[in-house]
């Protein structure tokens, strides 16, 4: 069987084995008394499976009448351990062995407790069937054989089977196409066991009082994210992270922060794709279709409605041919997380797996065209980029994120000088064993692009989120075609350091493939290298979006001009 269908096999043994289990443990549990005992309201993991049913809960004033023995018996105490556990909200796709074996030993022996509410120990039944399903999965995983078609960075993806029949269009310069949307994932060296002094190192050090007080001052701070300007905004987000970079804060405060920062950058990258969207529309939305392309009616759906309005993604039913860009990358995003929902059924899911995959073609092929235009119209412009590759002390370029500056950021990165005077010129094996030469390249770290755990390959509908660093580095070589750029692959510290080291150069052979494949950007002026968890934004053990990163920056400076 082709390797999609295998996994769509295994999804549905997955489904099925987590419902027996869920039933199995549901027939274990002691009948619950006439009364529901009154709990705390406790939050349910993200990724535990739909909550079974609660009670009905009974009215709380009792008659007066009635006999004092027959009135409720007093809420139970739920001990500090398990509204830890109950709010860990943590995936279960990025925990360790380790941590799945405990969280599953815990939540199980809590669950027996006569000493717990009803409702509570239906909370906790509901994480042990969530983590049994998930350690089943996972060794299904292991038990699989990796099929050599898929690997990233040395043999294409093989076509989606269900995809409808799309016309072919002569890709320009024979480039491959990007991996499809849910490939098989490389296989990794076995994970290691729980690295306990690194763990120590990052999470358990002791807190550092200068570094807390400067803490405490970011997590007081009364004014909202939505009131500050961009630049002040941003300011306190650097300063957030440079604060998390020293590794001196306590594993409470660094929660604290990390989860401040995660609700902040969301602001900023908020505004910045509002600007984006307010600026001159681009070839779909301007009613310029590229050439060779299928003429695509304007949408009934409003466009605010159909970004923002999950049911109407998944109630669509238009052929992918009627659809606009957007709402091509839209719905799959929604059908995506709706084909691993269990919440719906079986039939439901495979339909939209199918049309995912009509889809993803057809979106891959408009790519494919847009490219061609631009190679056509860069070949009769005139550029105005200029470089500057004088090393000037009193001019030092910061690092900056994709999604949190405009457009005019990202070029000031790309055309600054080092910040470090080159002596000499480098090759790739050692550039990436010194962090001296590695700190001396302004970078842009793109976070545009999500890398989920252990994964290493671009979707088809986040390839558009690449747009404006792609351009800008078009117009670079355009005029200047000797330059080289350099894409870092990094990984969070969860894993052994072989595999990671390996993830995080497979993640930037990914971002290299996207480039020269949607883009006017030759394959020989990408140079890229893994760093794995080296290079930690933030320092911790756990797994942290931040950490799973690539970023671009202009290495001819170390590298030299590509030669002739």
């Amino acid at each position: 069987l082709a390797p999609e269908v295998r996994e769509q096999l295994q999804t549905i043994a997955q489904a099925a084995r987590a419902e027996i289990a869920a039933r199995e443990e549901l027939a274990a549990q002691p009948a619950a008394p006439a009364v529901e005992q009154a709990a705390p309201a406790v939050e349910q993991p993200v990724e535990a499976p739909k909550a079974v049913e609660a009670p009905v809960e009974q009215p709380a004033e009792q008659p007066a009448e009635q006999p004092a023995e027959a009135a409720a018996p007093a809420p139970l105490e739920i001990p500090q351990e398990v509204t830890d556990l109950l709010n860990d909200q943590r995936p279960l796709a990025e925990l360790s062995e380790d941590d799945l074996a405990n969280r599953f030993k815990s939540a199980r022996q809590f669950s027996k407790s006569k000493k717990l509410p009803e409702e509570t120990k239906a909370q906790l039944a509901e994480i042990v069937k969530a983590v049994r399903a998930e350690m089943q999965a996972r060794e299904q995983a292991a038990q699989k054989v990796p099929d050599p078609l898929v690997q990233p960075e040395t043999t294409e993806q093989p076509p989606v089977e269900q995809a409808a029949p799309v016309e072919q269009v002569a890709p320009v310069e024979q480039v491959a196409p990007v991996e499809q949307a849910a490939p098989a994932v490389e296989p990794q060296p076995p994970a290691a066991a729980v690295d306990t002094k690194q763990t120590q190192q990052l999470d358990g050090n002791a807190a550092v009082p200068e570094a807390e007080a400067k803490a405490k001052i970011f997590l007081e701070d009364p004014t909202p994210a939505d009131k500050l300007s961009d630049e002040e905004l941003r300011k306190r987000l650097d300063g957030i992270r440079e604060l998390m970079a020293g590794n001196e804060l306590s594993r409470k405060t660094e929660q604290a922060l990390r989860k401040k920062l995660r609700a902040e950058r969301e602001v900023l990258r908020n505004r910045v794709a509002v600007k984006e969207q307010a600026e001159p529309p681009k070839q779909e939305s301007a009613g310029q279709p590229a050439p060779d392309a299928p003429p695509v009616k304007p949408s009934k759906i409003d466009k605010k409605d159909y970004t923002f309005n999950i049911e109407i993604v998944l109630n669509d039913r238009r052929p992918s041919d009627e659809l606009q860009d957007y709402e091509l990358r839209r719905r799959l995003e929604v059908y995506r997380q709706a084909t691993i929902d269990q919440r719906y059924e079986n039939d439901q899911r495979e339909y939209w797996r199918e049309i995912m995959a009509r889809d993803e073609a057809l979106l891959q092929r408009r790519l494919m065209l847009e490219r061609r235009q631009r190679q056509v119209e860069l070949q009769d412009q005139e550029y105005e980029i200029e470089l500057d590759d004088e090393y000037d002390p009193d001019q030092q370029q910061d690092d900056v994120y994709a999604a949190e500056v405009d457009d005019e950021e990202l070029e000031d990165v790309l055309v600054a000088p080092p910040r470090k005077k080159i002596d000499r010129r480098y090759t790739v094996e050692e550039v990436e064993a010194s962090p001296t030469l590695r700190e001396a390249l302004p970078r842009i770290e793109i976070d545009t692009v999500h890398f989920g755990f252990n994964e290493a390959f671009v979707r088809a509908e986040e390839v558009a989120n690449l747009d404006r660093l792609g351009e800008i580095m078009e117009r670079i070589l355009g005029k200047h075609p000797r330059e080289i750029f350099l894409i870092e692959g990094h990984t969070d510290a969860v894993g052994s350091a072989a595999s990671n080291q390996a993830l995080s150069r497979q993640r930037a052979a990914a971002i290299k493939k996207a480039l020269t494949t949607y883009y006017v950007i030759p394959a020989q002026n990408l140079k890229t290298v893994g760093y794995g968890e080296r290079y930690l934004k933030i320092p911790t053990a756990e797994a942290e979006q931040e950490n799973r990163r690539v970023s671009v920056s202009r290495g001819t400076a170390v590298f030299g001009e590509l030669e002739e």
